[in-house]
């Protein structure tokens, strides 16, 4: 008996069914061969007075509990009919096999009839043969329910969106102050664009604040990460189309922070000559000397070579003159420098210099360099003064300052003019130049010239723009 209780489990398989089987087989001998011991266990022989249920008539119950046909179909209808959209969606069940007709209203009321018979108990396979209805009245119907749907919705969250729209409110309220303390702002920077700038990075902050404790009461939280998204988005595409705005915005903020140049100071900017007027948040004015207006781009002033003639106020102007290759050239220099060395502004120290600068076809060009105070001599008139000096005092002393020579060579020969019979009045002469007694007046006059400073001034007495440049400001 041993051995033969022992055989089935030589050949225990693994598939759960055989194992099953064969555990059954076990206790069947086991009970025959072991009576008392199958007396003890229940539903397996025994005493009458413990009535036992056979297994066969067991798992013909739990086959019995699947539902039929017909009920399949009495619950999916019920379902059906409870749920909004779904009433017109006939059902016929065949050998567990749901077949859905009839129409619906939208694709997503389609997606859930489906989805229903599906998870039904005894359902085999769903075919779904049902169709969106397309006329005009059902889509009005499905319109109508919908919007009362997120009427009820919002009646019911009404509170909340209330607080929400609150906040946002006084968020908005806090902002448009925070906005404008200018004292607690005057803390960071003195310079006002910088604090102008903090100010709206401050009133962006709130506000944004106040959104997202708004939508964190309406629970939609999900929706900060699309709005994020789609502001970045948004950004970008703003910065690629307004680049030259952008960056000369922030050319104007680093110009107003470190400021290369003050208000009177006289420069070039690549070649454009003027005054500084102001800076203001767009470009630099300058006034020319000859009176006029300039506007530069703030991004072009701060990526050029700034030429500052007013930092230092001593200034060298330099002017070449030609003499004659066969005098000894220690004379002219020496004439030169001490002509220009009696001229009124003209500085001790540096002294004034003069070199020669070119040996000519016809000529040596020599090169005369003076200092000057800015702050009280003009530097136009300085070297104009210098160069007619040095020009007087080479005819007096019979240095001659050769002119360029050029061969005419006339490949037809004109006429000559008949000579006018005696006593006939000849051609036209020039006047006759002016006598070594008559002396014309001395315009010697090297006093600085504030007519553009003055203009300057003026111009931002009257403007109206708002200038940048300050003294508390660092300078480069």
């Amino acid at each position: 008996m041993t051995d033969t209780a022992r055989q089935p489990g030589r050949s225990f398989p693994g598939n759960l069914l055989t194992a099953a089987i064969a555990l059954l087989v076990f206790m069947l001998l086991a009970g025959f061969s072991w009576p008392a011991a199958a007396q003890d266990l229940p539903g397996l022989g025994g005493s009458p007075d413990q009535p036992s249920e056979p297994v066969a008539k067991a798992i013909e119950a739990d086959s019995s509990t699947q539902p039929t046909d017909a009920q399949i179909e009495s619950r999916l209808s019920e379902i059906f009919a409870a749920v909004p959209g779904l009433s017109a969606v006939t059902v016929e069940v065949s050998n567990g096999v749901i077949i859905l007709g009839g129409t619906v209203e939208d694709s997503d009321a389609l997606d859930s009839a489906e989805g229903l018979a599906e998870r039904i108990s005894g359902a085999v396979m769903v075919v779904n043969h049902a169709s969106r209805d397309l006329s005009i009245a059902a889509r009005l119907k499905a319109a109508a329910r919908g919007i009362g749907q997120r009427a009820k919705e919002l009646a019911g969250n009404a509170p909340l969106l209330l607080l929400a729209l609150a906040v946002v409110a006084a968020s908005l309220f806090l902002a448009r102050h925070a906005n404008r303390a200018d004292w607690l702002l005057a803390r960071v920077s003195e310079n006002w664009f910088v604090r102008d700038l903090l100010g709206q990075l401050l009133q962006v902050a709130i506000t944004f604040a106040g959104v997202v404790i708004a939508l964190m009461i309406l629970d939609a939280t999900a929706i900060l990460g699309s709005l994020v998204g789609a502001l970045g988005i948004a950004g970008l595409a703003i910065g690629f189309a307004t680049r030259d705005t952008v960056e000369n915005y922030i050319a104007s903020m680093l110009l107003s922070l470190r400021q290369p140049f003050r208000r009177e100071d006289h420069i070039n900017v690549d070649g454009i000559e003027g005054m500084v007027s102001r800076l203001t948040p767009r470009a630099t004015v300058l006034m020319s000397m000859e009176g006029n207006h300039i506007r530069i781009p703030n991004a072009k002033v701060y990526k050029a070579t700034i030429v500052n003639y007013t930092r230092n106020p001593l200034r060298r102007f330099e002017f070449k003159v030609g003499v004659d290759t066969e005098l000894d050239l220690n004379i002219p220099r020496t004439l030169a420098v001490q002509t220009i060395q009696q001229l009124d502004g003209i500085l001790a120290s540096p002294p004034p210099v003069c070199l020669v600068h070119e040996l000519g076809d016809s000529s040596v060009i020599l090169k005369m360099m003076a200092w000057i105070d800015q702050r009280e001599t003009d530097f136009q008139k300085a070297r104009s003064e210098a160069q007619r000096l040095v020009k007087e005092a080479f005819d007096d002393a019979g240095i001659i300052m050769p002119e360029p020579i050029y061969n005419v060579n006339l490949r037809r020969q004109r006429a000559a003019a008949p000579r006018p019979a005696k006593g006939e009045p000849g051609p036209q002469t020039a006047p006759a130049a002016v006598s070594g007694n008559d002396t014309a007046e001395d315009t010697t006059d090297t006093r600085s010239d504030n007519v553009i400073e003055d203009q300057v001034r003026d111009e931002q007495l009257q403007g109206t723009e708002e200038d940048l440049l300050s003294h508390h400001a660092p300078t480069e």
